[in-house]
């Protein structure tokens, strides 16, 4: 019989006492997490209510339901365009100001703290500002399109519209959280090392070719994070289809979050509610997982 050494006590010991250490976050993670996620799936295997809950073992129904339902199809593609389009601008615009400004650290600064102001306003505000801002006849938009000619006896309704709607909703999202982009892109430019600029400037490295063989391979790392995400934000968005569109015009703006709100607690089919949900994390997941492994070869490709 085979008696452990001191060490191996020792590693046997270490490893219960971090154990233990941890054990406080795993029983949280367990009453948070992973008992709602479960409490979930086994309503979605029933045909339950909001108000009664577990009536019926349904199995897999919901599910196959769900594949068919056009509607939730229909939301998951607005939801990957809303999310995937909404994060690319930010990410564009907000690097893109970050390069402007990151050598001027005292302009950085006050930067950073105007730059806090747009994604701190209230969701409720943030709508009731761009509602005002989209108004067909007295909005800020159309008014300055009728000033330099253009559309000036038809105005365009922004927010009414099914070609523009979700493009709209996608402007105030870029406007919302565009300056949360700029400021970890501005922070992770200001995190590289001098030592190779001065190295290329010895060696007669133009402004351009500093930025594409340095500046752009040290920081992709981190753009890749800051991509992930907001498209990880962005595909949750709600409170601006509740506040602005509702889903309209038609289902023109109807992303899942919303969709499965509407079927929850306007139709009261939890049951359905629930296997929509999970469906959603499962695209969620792939999709989440497909930008990881782009993050890591992208962070290979560069180190």
């Amino acid at each position: 019989m085979a008696v452990a050494t001191a060490p191996q006590k020792q590693n046997i010991h270490s490893q219960g006492s971090n154990f233990l250490l941890a054990l406080p976050v795993i029983t949280v993670l367990i009453i948070f997490s992973i008992y709602p996620l479960i409490y979930m799936f086994a309503l979605s295997l029933t045909d339950s209510r909001l108000a009664r809950p577990f009536q019926e073992f349904v199995w897999l129904d919901n599910f196959r339901r769900a594949i068919e339902d056009q509607l939730f199809q229909t939301s998951i593609v607005n939801t990957l365009i809303y999310g995937f389009s909404a994060a690319i601008i930010q990410l564009i615009v907000g690097f893109t100001l970050a390069l402007f400004f990151y050598r001027s650290m005292k302009t950085g600064k006050y930067l950073r703290t105007l730059a806090l102001f747009p994604f701190i306003t209230p969701p409720v505000a943030v709508a009731m500002i761009w509602r005002l801002i989209y108004e067909p006849n007295a909005g800020l938009i159309n008014y300055y399109l009728r000033q330099i000619g253009i559309n000036p006896a038809d105005p365009i309704a922004w927010l009414g519209n099914p070609d523009l709607a979700l493009f709209s909703l996608i402007l105030v999202d870029v406007w919302q959280w565009t300056p949360f982009v700029f400021i970890l892109a501005l922070a992770a430019l200001q995190a590289l090392p001098a030592e190779p600029y001065e190295a290329s400037a010895v060696d007669g490295a133009s402004p351009i070719q500093s930025f594409f063989y340095l500046t752009l391979p040290m920081v992709a790392p981190a753009l890749t994070v800051i991509f992930i995400i907001r498209v990880i934000g962005a595909f949750k968005i709600f409170d601006q289809v509740y506040l602005l569109t509702f889903g309209g015009p038609g289902s023109s703006t109807q992303v899942a979050s919303f969709y499965i709100y509407r079927v929850g607690f306007q139709q009261f089919d939890t049951g359905y509610a629930a296997a929509l949900t999970i469906l959603l994390l499962i695209v969620l997941t792939i999709v989440v997982t497909l930008l990881t492994q782009f993050r890591n070869a992208v962070r290979t490709r560069f180190e």
